[in-house]
């Protein structure tokens, strides 16, 4: 089989590539499966999609964020806490639907991946134009994003990047990636309603009274990241190694109080 280049565009036979359906689990589990996804990835070169959501409300700390920086944002102070592999703010995990995508890049090389991030915003934002749902990048918006105030901002969903998806001047849509020798990892949020322990975020249920699902936007997003990323993506399952190494990753990680409370 002829592969199209990951992230290129470029039409041609596409790669095949691994859909994890849909599932809803803990915090620690849901980090842990991302991380043994990536590893997979690393190993094998096929890319993997995921969908998920969350067991019950769930902060998650981005890598280098402070876990007393909690005490900033009142509303979460008593959910679940999770630190993530992955930089940025916090996010509160509540009425989304969380996505991961792993590509394979070549070993050394930057600019597969701000093409993997630009391209799978695109793809959202176009799954959800057909909801009648207008989704645009934040360098689009014409809004000053003053880097300085926005990076000292707590939650993730406060701050602006160039790829943020904004609807109705609210940001929706953040994501974040983390690298192998040779795949990486991006997972992101999507705010459909907004969650009581973030009441400041509005999901875009609440900016446009349109009821989204996440099993009518899956479908969409599939069919339009297949194309961005010429991948043929085909249901799968975790393997037994994949379950196995996300169970010992959640217990010596993201379970671990001395990885959550490590800065």
């Amino acid at each position: 089989m002829m592969n199209t280049r990951t992230g290129s565009g470029i039409p041609g036979d596409p790669r095949v590539g691994r859909l994890i359906s849909i599932a809803t689990a803990g915090a620690a589990e849901n980090m842990a499966t991302d991380q043994a996804i990536l590893d997979s990835v690393t190993q094998s070169g096929v890319p993997v999609l995921r969908f998920y959501q969350w067991g019950e409300p769930t902060l998650s700390l981005g890598y280098f964020q402070r876990v007393a920086a909690r005490s900033c944002h009142a509303h979460s102070d008593g959910i679940r806490c999770v630190r993530r592999t992955t930089g940025g703010g916090a996010i509160v995990h509540d009425r989304e639907l969380t996505y991961s995508v792993s590509m394979p890049v070549p070993a050394g090389q930057a600019g597969p991946r701000s093409v993997l991030y630009q391209q799978t915003h695109q793809a959202i934002a176009e799954a959800l134009a057909c909801f009648g749902v207008h989704a645009v990048p934040f360098r689009l918006t014409g809004v000053d994003p003053r880097p300085e105030t926005q990076n000292s901002q707590f939650l993730c969903f406060q701050r602006r990047t160039a790829e943020d998806l904004i609807v109705s001047g609210y940001k929706v849509l953040g994501s974040a990636q983390r690298k192998s020798r040779t795949a990486v990892l991006q997972h992101g949020s999507l705010l459909l309603t907004t969650s009581r322990h973030a009441p400041q975020l509005p999901g875009i249920s609440d900016l446009l009274s349109v009821q989204l699902t996440a099993d009518a936007l899956i479908p969409k997003i599939v069919g339009v990241l297949s194309e961005k990323l010429g991948v043929d993506w085909k249901e799968d399952n975790l393997s037994i190694g994949e379950k196995r190494h996300a169970l010992q990753i959640s217990s010596d990680r993201f379970d671990a109080s001395h990885w959550t409370s490590r800065r």
